[in-house]
């Protein structure tokens, strides 16, 4: 029997560097990480509603991942109607699902949060990844809409916009952009973030203190986007 002391947080997925990071983190701090196996069909709502069925009095929260670029390759003039439809089922679809069945359960609970560790893609054009620039925006204005109606019931709903960290060099390098070539000098200390520089953001997000941040988009891709050169005058 699941004790009513236990405090579950569920995952989509831990294939994500950050979010197997941030799984193992919140071990230490007094939660139990729920993660969605290979026979968990996530793009339906049944499924997921089954798969949490015995959690749902301690469920906590929810830490969604995004399914890695590398799934959803081609530019704008490269992308079919086939492959749009392949990239929906694979993202949007999954993430909408899951924060129905989430949203509901959190709802009845009167608290907790969802945090879609989503990426600064949804805003940032990758060149040769729109499917999933696509994904990300849908991402982003399903956590705002979610918002608004969980939110009523003490729920808060954050959306991460996470940049690069260490082990994703090569994520979203293109022929359309030099941005993502030796990365790691588009940041201020021109090294990446660390996998798991996110771990204390979201043990925050799932406390009821981070409830003021309901809807919000957090940029944490630590000044990647405000690259602009340097001329090493402070060198």
């Amino acid at each position: 029997m699941i004790e009513k002391t236990e405090k579950y947080v569920f995952f989509n997925s831990i294939n994500d560097i950050v979010s197997s990071e941030v799984s193992e983190y919140i071990k230490t701090i007094g939660y139990t990480p729920v993660i969605a196996g290979a026979g968990i069909d996530l793009s339906s709502g049944g499924g997921v509603n089954n798969f949490l069925d015995q959690y749902k009095n301690n469920l906590a929260g929810a830490v969604l991942a995004n399914p890695p670029v590398t799934l959803m390759r081609g530019g704008v003039e490269d992308t079919t109607d086939e492959m749009w439809t392949n990239a929906k089922n694979i993202f949007a679809v999954p993430m909408l699902n899951i924060t129905q069945v989430i949203g509901k359960i959190l709802s009845r609970n009167k608290k907790g949060s969802i945090i879609y560790l989503n990426s600064i893609h949804a805003e940032k054009p990758v060149g040769n990844g729109f499917l999933y620039t696509a994904g990300c925006a849908a991402v982003q204005a399903l956590c705002r809409e979610a918002a608004l109606i969980y939110g009523s019931h003490n729920v808060g709903c954050y959306n991460i916009m996470r940049g690069i960290v260490e082990g994703e060099e090569t994520y979203f390098t293109s022929d359309y952009s030099s941005i993502h070539h030796n990365g790691e000098l588009r940041f201020p200390k021109e090294k990446l973030p660390s996998a798991n520089s996110l771990n204390e953001l979201c043990a925050f997000l799932l406390s009821g203190g981070a409830y003021i941040l309901n809807g919000t988009d957090l940029y944490a891709d630590e000044g990647f986007r405000l690259y602009y050169g340097k001329s090493g005058y402070y060198r």
